[in-house]
């Protein structure tokens, strides 16, 4: 088959400018199409952790058991809309089907293939850009005031030693000697050594952006609403505008606005748009060298260019719904119990839609009958930590070359298997 010439990557976010500048470098033409700014979406808002070790899937085995504390306790992580609970029901069913252990394992390792060359990937293209000081792998660390109780469960344990990740265990004055901000009251934790962070994420898609601009891409604010699909291979998409714009290939990167997009082709994905919160303090008087999550209170901290960031819950309440800052508020009180000294003064909100799927891991597939069209979007809470590697399989794909992994995983048809719910199992994670 012929190589495409014209490419057009709807989505301005992390995924979608490592996707444009892949492209691009491969020798592709490519236009960027988003009704904003680059990075202005959740790329903007995120926790930066780029966690290379992350293998850990959030749809653990008696997780669902948890739902009703976790949304009743009044600095429980999860909240949920009554009036988008019956649209949110079938996700939540899913959400079980991929708790089953067996199912686990299989999404633990899809996990490990798009995050263990995270660092390989990103920091050649940063030194090439001399933006070196963006991400750093730095470590992170997992804290709780209970003895062990940062190690999580002992199939999260497994899953790591399976993969091979690298984890230490501290206990009492090392944890300290880690991180002095800490409240004494957290005594023990595990460390990530091959972990790290970005210094500022919308940043990073900015200079992405404009590297990519500079190679002769282009980026245009707009809303792709239509396409028609020609007989010939490729097609064009119509915008908001009423622009019109030929490609031969697209690709789909438009987070939780993807659900839509997709459609258009026939498609169907349970995609969830899951709100996530930080609050960001600009003189907080605290400094850590690298990320702190902390278990017991499920928010993690993270020192950027613009201060101390404070994130941690997630709300399901649809696209439309205003934002609940009850979040914000929250994080601040529990930074505050993890970091006694933190200072709350100029502190600024943030809310933002993370394109979440029920088992963790994103869609990476063609779409049906039109083998030019890549879904590359759903990824949740690894948006920043999978972005390269999407890029290169997207490429991949649009190249017709075999992919470095298998992507068999991350495949739409996952989503129209028989729904088989599994026992539920009282293990939890951190």
């Amino acid at each position: 088959m012929s190589l495409p010439k014209e490419v057009l990557v709807a989505g301005g976010g992390i995924v979608g400018i490592n996707c444009a500048v892949e492209l691009q470098r491969r020798g592709c033409s490519v236009t960027l199409i988003d009704p904003r700014s680059p990075g202005d979406g959740c790329s903007f808002g995120n926790a930066g952790n780029v966690v290379a070790g992350a293998v850990v899937p959030f749809s653990m085995p008696g997780n669902l058991l948890k739902i009703p504390s976790w949304v009743f306790s009044p600095y429980g992580p999860l909240s949920i809309s009554l009036r988008h609970l019956p649209r949110l029901a079938p996700f939540l069913l899913r959400w079980l089907k991929a708790s089953h252990p067996a199912n686990v394992r299989h999404i633990s390792r899809a996990m490990h293939a798009l995050h263990k060359e995270t660092f390989n990937l990103y920091l050649p293209l940063l030194q090439e850009l001399g933006e070196t000081d963006l991400i750093t792998k730095a470590g992170q660390l997992y804290v709780s005031r209970h003895s062990h109780g940062a190690d999580g469960t002992t199939l999260s344990r497994v899953l790591r030693a399976e993969a091979g990740v690298r984890v230490e265990a501290l206990s009492g004055g090392q944890v300290q000697d880690l991180v002095p901000a800490l409240s004494a009251a957290y005594g023990s934790g595990i460390f990530f050594p091959d972990n790290g962070f970005c210094a500022n994420p919308y940043r990073l898609v900015q200079v992405l952006a404009h590297a990519f601009v500079a190679r002769g891409g282009t980026v245009r604010r707009a809303a792709l609403v239509a396409v028609e699909r020609s007989p010939e291979g490729g097609g064009t998409a119509i915008l908001e505008s009423g622009a019109r714009q030929r490609y031969d290939a697209l690709v789909i990167a438009a987070g939780v606005w993807s659900r839509r997009l997709v459609s258009m082709f026939g498609a169907r994905v349970p995609l969830e748009a899951e709100r996530g919160y930080h609050i960001t303090l600009p003189q907080s008087g605290v400094h850590l060298n690298l990320p702190v999550t902390n278990c017991d209170l499920s928010i993690s901290a993270t020192s950027m260019e613009m201060g101390l960031r404070i994130t941690g819950g997630a709300e399901f309440s649809g696209l439309e719904a205003k934002p609940n800052w009850h979040f914000a508020d929250r994080m601040l009180k529990l930074g505050m119990m993890t970091f006694p000294g933190l200072e709350r003064s100029g502190a600024k909100q943030w809310v933002g839609m993370r394109p979440s799927l029920p088992d963790g891991l994103p869609v990476l597939d063609r779409a049906t009958g039109d083998r030019n069209v890549i879904f590359a979007f759903g990824n949740g809470h690894y948006g920043l930590t999978e972005a390269p590697m999407m890029a290169r399989l997207v490429t991949a794909l649009m190249m017709d070359e075999r992919p470095s992994v298998d992507i068999s995983p991350y495949s739409l048809s996952r989503f129209n298997r028989a729904q088989v719910f599994p026992a539920m199992h009282p293990l939890t994670e951190c």
